[in-house]
């Protein structure tokens, strides 16, 4: 993972799951991190252990945050060379079971400050002439999910707008990923109200982050995590939606 040795990487999101094992495995081979979330305790904790890092905490739910940590980091005199939009979150139960505070804030942070930090760096990006995002959506992103709607929308988004960032960037040494895990071990389920036997087999964030990694620095524009979820979001071209709809809503009732 030389690739990414002495590379300025910010991730948001980054004290817990998914997030935390993209600082740790950048950590490893020698990038130089941005790390920023609410817990700012937890992201200090981290950054005393890193080699490098510089430690922004906030709240992306904020409508004015993703602005102000771009500008801190302007100030500070750093450069961001691959942009990490990790942080999401969603939650589980027919639409009425969440208020429209839990949505609005849902949309805000999965969609809305990603596209605004895509908005943000990638202008830096285009100047120098290279540079990276990874955008981490899901394998929801392939198929309406019963029980999680407006969570599956927001990744479907996620998904498509980073194919189309990455087809209109990459003659300009841009590469943009859409990375799609499954069911990952992380805090997410809990967040979610999720069962812990949900949605079948539990990928590791080590793997998900290696996978990731690797596609990234290979070019690719987009990555499912694991086999069994490959096959999942193909299938779905072959199969009428009307049975796939009928058959996720039966498995996330489980949840």
């Amino acid at each position: 993972m030389k690739y990414y040795q002495n590379k300025s990487i910010l991730i948001t999101g980054a004290s817990s799951g998914i997030g935390l094992e993209f600082a740790n495995q950048l950590n490893e081979v020698g990038a130089n991190l941005i790390i920023t979330a609410r817990n700012e305790g937890k992201l200090n904790e981290l950054a005393a252990n890193y080699h490098s890092a510089t430690v922004i905490p906030g709240d992306l739910s904020d409508k004015s945050f993703p602005g102000q940590l771009y500008n801190v980091i302007q100030s500070k005199g750093l450069e961001v060379d691959i942009l990490i939009n990790n942080a999401g979150f969603g939650s589980i139960g027919k639409l009425l079971k969440s208020d429209l505070d839990t949505y609005e804030s849902m949309v805000q942070v999965n969609i809305t400050a990603l596209t605004q930090l895509c908005h943000l760096f990638i202008s830096d990006m285009e100047i120098k002439g290279e540079g990276g995002i990874i955008n981490v959506a899901s394998v929801a992103a392939f198929q309406p999910v019963p029980y999680m709607n407006v969570y599956s929308a927001t990744k479907a988004y996620v998904k498509s707008f980073s194919l189309a960032l990455h087809e209109e960037y990459k003659d300009k040494g841009i590469v943009v990923t859409a990375v799609c895990p499954g069911y990952t071990k992380t805090n997410f389920q809990n967040a979610a109200n999720m069962s812990s036997d949900a949605v079948g087999i539990k990928m590791l964030p080590e793997d998900v982050v290696r996978q990731s990694l690797i596609a990234h620095k290979k070019g690719k524009n987009l990555v499912i995590n694991g086999v069994l979820n490959k096959i999942m979001a193909h299938s779905n071209r072959f199969i009428p939606s009307s049975i796939a709809l009928a058959v996720t809503r039966n498995l996330m009732k489980k949840v």
